[in-house]
């Protein structure tokens, strides 16, 4: 039958980011508090996540916004919900001592970034274009934030991705935090279901504890510090609604 029949079975996917770097450390809690629903999780690209959504494969898929998929049809089929604004970083080498602190210079140094079509390479993408700068000469397209975080480590370039996807990277010291001139950069962290006229018991019950609990909340900040700037952060894929 149709994906989710059955109340107890919830399909679901996930960019393999945030499957590794927000659902694993949460999906356990939730099960135990809901032991009557079982969570079969998929890992796909944001293209796949949506096919699958519209096939009826997955209940809900959890990605990065975007403002091209927001446009036309999909809204009528698709209802989202924002629940983080992923912080973007850019990163480098270790050894890459200091950056420019103009975008226009940024990008004359050589960075490395996903294929196109990929969520990661329309942050990329979008993070220059929206401040009216040209997109860097990219040094190597590759297929996985996994490799960017290695290129960027063996000097190959710098990088401008979402920080959960590197937060192991950084905290080993392959790579380095730098700073993106101008404002931070944020990227959101969105569920997307399936419009329906009665919505399945199991999806709302992920649906609430999922806006509850995902993310982790935010310490109270200092004055001036993380909290305030993520506050006042631009989001990097608003709904244009």
């Amino acid at each position: 039958g149709a994906a989710g029949s059955t109340s107890g079975h919830l399909p679901s996917g996930a960019l393999e980011t945030i499957a590794s770097a927000r659902l694993a450390p949460w999906l356990p809690g939730f099960q135990a508090g809901h032991p009557d629903i079982t969570v079969r999780m998929k890992v796909a690209g944001s293209g796949a996540l949506l096919r699958q959504l519209e096939d009826g494969d997955i209940d809900v898929a959890f990605c990065f916004d975007r403002r091209d998929f927001a446009k036309g049809a999909s809204d009528k089929h698709f209802a989202r919900r924002t629940i983080a604004a992923e912080p973007l970083v850019l990163v480098a080498a270790p050894g890459q001592g200091s950056v420019p602190s103009d975008l226009a210079a940024l990008g004359e140094l050589q960075f490395v970034a996903t294929e196109p079509g990929c969520i990661y390479r329309h942050m990329f993408d979008t993070a220059f274009a929206e401040a009216g700068a040209a997109a860097p000469r990219l040094a190597n397209e590759v297929g996985s934030i996994g490799a960017i975080a290695r290129l960027v480590a063996a000097g190959a370039g710098l990088a401008l991705v979402p920080r959960l996807a590197v937060t192991d990277a950084l905290a080993r010291g392959d790579i380095v935090e730098m700073r993106w001139p101008g404002q931070m950069r944020t990227a959101p962290l969105v569920m997307i279901w399936r419009r329906r006229r009665v919505q399945l018991p199991a999806l709302k019950q992920l649906l609430t504890a999922a806006r509850d609990t995902l993310v982790p909340a935010l310490q109270p900040a200092k004055a001036g510090s993380g909290l305030e700037s993520s506050n006042r952060s631009k989001a990097l894929f608003a709904n244009n609604s």
